[in-house]
């Protein structure tokens, strides 16, 4: 069995893990809605920096961090500054980019951090290597929010992710017909044999919510599910995310 452990988490098969988005645009608001997942029982917290307004302002994240940890409990902490290439809500150049992760990384708060892969080779290279010597975990992202290439592609992406050092491969895609939504869970099944990390695949919108809910069958690890305002397309309520995957799992055969 494919597994990682983050914080007090063990990702791998099974029933996938619930991550919860943290996209509130002020202090108070995201400490808040942080103390709130420990009510919601939520798997991992992911802190979408790239809504916070101000984060890009010197000592903006070092002030954060620490509370934020603090609201969270032991709630692992996924830490994620999504550009606006990616569909982020913000602007970065490439050295903000990389300057706020490594300040991140090395904070001794976060225990995961998203790294985009098209990030450039050096940036990935440095920031992977920075996180496992400081015993944080990677998570190697791709989000295309304009189609869904073909199979071969997207497993050649995740492949190269594992290639890279990931511990956890991502890819998010957005599909223009349910064949796109086919090609997806085709690509994670292939991904998720073939790979030795654990893998996480998502079909964004309404029409791929179908992905988010069946990761146990194909072999997606960890889905998103919204406390408020979602932080992309298709994301459904954390709450009634559990309730669908439970029911996904018991009625699944014993292997």
């Amino acid at each position: 069995m494919k597994s990682v452990i983050i914080r007090n988490m063990n990702l791998g098969r099974g029933v996938p893990k619930i991550c919860v988005p943290l996209v509130n645009t002020d202090r108070e608001g995201l400490l808040r809605d942080a103390a709130s997942l420990q009510r919601l029982n939520a798997d991992m917290a992911e802190w979408r920096a790239d809504w916070y307004g101000g984060i890009l302002e010197p000592g903006s994240l070092a002030s954060l961090l620490s509370p934020l940890r603090r609201a969270l409990g032991e709630i692992p902490l996924l830490f994620t500054f999504r550009t606006f290439r990616e569909g982020g809500n913000l602007e970065a150049s490439p050295s903000s980019y990389l300057s706020l992760l490594r300040e991140a990384i090395c904070s001794g708060y976060t225990d995961a951090v998203d790294v985009e892969l098209f990030s450039g080779k050096d940036t990935v290279k440095e920031l992977v290597s920075l996180a496992h010597e400081r015993q944080v975990k990677v998570i190697l992202s791709n989000h295309d929010f304009d189609s869904t290439p073909c199979r071969e592609e997207l497993v050649k992406r995740l492949r190269s992710m594992e290639e890279m050092g990931a511990d956890i491969a991502k890819i998010a895609v957005m599909p223009g017909n349910a064949e796109d939504v086919l090609t997806l869970l085709s690509a994670t099944v292939e991904a998720d044999k073939l790979l030795s990390c654990p893998v996480v695949t998502m079909s964004m919108r309404g029409m791929g919510l179908i992905s988010r809910l069946s990761g146990e069958i194909f072999g997606s690890c960890l889905t998103f599910g919204s406390a408020g305002k979602a932080s992309a397309p298709g994301q459904i309520c954390a709450g009634e995310l559990r309730e669908i995957l439970e029911i996904i799992h018991r009625n699944q055969p014993l292997s």
